[in-house]
């Protein structure tokens, strides 16, 4: 079983953010002793014209990769139109040399049937392209509550999920007490996790190292753990990847809209607590 931290890019790369591309992001990743980074595939834009220049950083480096496949076709609720839109980012993440990928794929007003038959095409096509898809539990998307969710883990077998539970939070808008077994089966069917700490009312609390928020880091590194248990106990390979990210995500001071902390460090303080609790 291998266990690995990975950096998001999501808010450090581009204009006015702390890197100015992508290639000066995975450097500094690389030296901060990360073992692989994820960003959206569309982050390397125009893909063509960057994706020798971004693999070669990747390779120089020694980091893996794990692509974010988003689709976002203008037919949202179209399920071909987002399978094509999914297969347009697969052939680009394959020529990356990925093998596995977080996946943002569908859309809630999706029906239970058309859900069904997307996942297994979209599974089918991924492994013709020689990649993992990690489905996240997502607002928005096909998973975007843990009452489908089981529905759909029950219905395919084989899908692997991107555990992502913050938004969970905020679509059940409670404490989980009664439903506890549904986030459970969730975790123990990752093998990608986003560790942000959400709460009933956002998918981020303002500051993850200020200790009010004590009890909802507590929810979550539960089930974080039963995601690391589980993975240990079949062998399989499991990623971690801090994930907080900038406004709106984090809260920001009105009028000014200043974040409420610092992005770069919110992150550091997750990955110092994963690296305490599961290495």
């Amino acid at each position: 079983m291998t266990l690995s931290i990975y950096r998001t890019a999501w808010g450090l790369v581009g204009e006015s953010a702390p890197y100015p591309d992508l290639e000066t992001f995975i450097r500094d990743s690389a030296a901060r002793g990360y073992a692989g980074v994820e960003f959206p595939i569309f982050y390397i834009d125009p893909f063509e014209a960057r994706v020798e220049n971004v693999a070669a950083v990747l390779s120089e480096t020694g980091l893996d990769y794990v692509p974010l496949l988003a689709s976002r076709p203008a037919e949202w609720s179209s399920p071909g139109a987002h399978l094509a839109d999914y297969a347009t980012q697969l052939g680009w993440a394959q020529r990356i040399g990925a093998t596995r990928a977080a996946v943002h794929f569908g859309a809630d007003s999706f029906s239970f049937s058309d859900s069904c038959e997307v996942l297994a095409e979209a599974m089918t096509l991924a492994s013709d392209h020689g990649i993992a898809p990690c489905f996240e539990t997502h607002r928005g998307r096909i998973l975007f509550n843990p009452f489908v969710t089981r529905d759909l883990l029950q219905a395919i077998p084989d899908m692997r999920l991107t555990s992502d539970l913050s938004h969970w939070m905020v679509v059940v808008d409670r404490w989980p007490d009664d439903i506890m077994d549904l986030f459970e089966l969730a975790s123990e069917r990752s093998d990608h996790l986003h560790a942000r700490v959400g709460y009933e009312k956002g998918p981020q609390i303002p500051e993850p190292a200020d200790p009010v928020w004590q009890a909802h880091v507590d929810l979550h590194r539960g089930w974080w753990t039963k995601t690391v248990e589980t993975a240990r106990a079949e062998g399989r390979s499991l990623v971690l990847v801090p994930e907080f990210g900038p406004p709106p995500y984090m809260h920001a001071v009105p009028f000014t809209q200043a974040p409420v902390t610092d992005l770069i460090s919110a992150n550091e303080w997750m990955r110092e607590k994963l690296a305490d609790w599961f290495f």
